[in-house]
């Protein structure tokens, strides 16, 4: 249990609390907050907060859960009337001894997305940890995902440079990630592909593969460049597998022939590019991180 504190010890933590839900939460993010019915919790810059608990209008109860299975049970209210994160402040980690049953239920159903032993603990209530673990810190996030699913030829191969490869697999598409290696090999691999539509992703900043010489050289001689944002993504698509693409049927009645099924055309590169742009700007996933050498082993 936490000694009580003086007001301007509270004062800092109340600051110290905001900074943290404000770093480990996105913006616009609902979090409910043991407060105790203290409104200066409520606080958080671009974030809303709730009293917790709370009655029927979102005022404090005035009262704490009798039992665990109440804690639980009003932490799951609290998740239906729209909070996406639940903090407990340092001056309220006596409940998660009290209520046992309700830290192990956290613990299981719930992300931590921060702690700080001085200052607040933060769970994630949408997301719990065996989902974190599918959606690995350096892996490519719900929206890439969904872009890739959405914009990709169903039959696409996908090689991935700079961040894991779990979870962008398709039904019919196949995903290998590029360890570094020599320019040479790259190239025999990015041009050997079966007749297949086949793409490279590539982690925004630096990659171990910058370190190969004739890298950018390769990528301009063997790809072409489809969509690129800045700190997220740069995506290409392979020439070697367009080429070996069997060519379109002629149009009837004299038009021009159809746009071969494994190359993007204009509006899937400006589709993307509008996509990765409003990704970018709701700042939901952030940048992927790039893997260092040592990471990749």
């Amino acid at each position: 249990m936490m000694r009580r504190i003086g007001p301007e010890e509270y004062d800092e933590l109340c600051g110290r609390i905001e900074r943290i839900v404000r770093e480990a939460t996105p913006a616009g993010a609902v979090v409910a907050i043991v407060s105790k019915g203290d409104p200066r919790l409520l606080e958080l810059d671009g974030r809303s907060g709730l009293h917790f608990p709370a009655d029927s209008e979102g005022r404090y109860a005035g009262y704490y859960p009798r039992t665990s299975e109440e804690a639980i049970a009003q932490v799951e209210a609290a998740r239906r009337s729209g909070a996406e994160f639940f903090c407990l402040p340092a001056t309220a980690f006596w409940w998660l001894e009290h209520y046992a049953a309700l830290a192990a239920w956290l613990g299981v159903h719930c992300r931590e997305a921060a702690r700080d032993q001085t200052s607040c603990v933060v769970y994630d209530l949408l997301r719990s940890p065996a989902q974190s673990a599918v959606d690995h810190p350096r892996g490519p996030g719900r929206q890439l995902r969904a872009l890739l699913d959405s914009l990709l030829p169903e039959d696409a191969l996908l090689f991935a440079i700079g961040f894991e490869t779990e979870g962008l697999a398709g039904l019919a598409r196949t995903v290998t990630p590029l360890r570094p290696g020599n320019g040479f090999g790259l190239q025999r691999r990015l041009e050997s592909r079966p007749d297949r539509p086949t793409f490279l992703l590539m982690a925004a900043g630096r990659s171990p593969w910058s370190e190969v010489a004739g890298f950018e050289g390769i990528l301009e001689t063997t790809t072409d460049l489809v969509a690129q944002r800045s700190g997220l993504c740069e995506l290409r698509q392979v020439k070697a597998a367009r080429k070996r693409s069997k060519p379109s049927r002629p149009a009837q009645n004299g038009g021009k022939p159809e746009a071969s099924p494994t190359q993007l055309g204009g509006t899937g590169v400006d589709k993307l590019s509008n996509r990765l742009e409003r990704l970018v700007d709701q700042g939901q996933d952030g940048p992927l991180p790039i893997s260092t050498d040592e990471e990749q082993g």
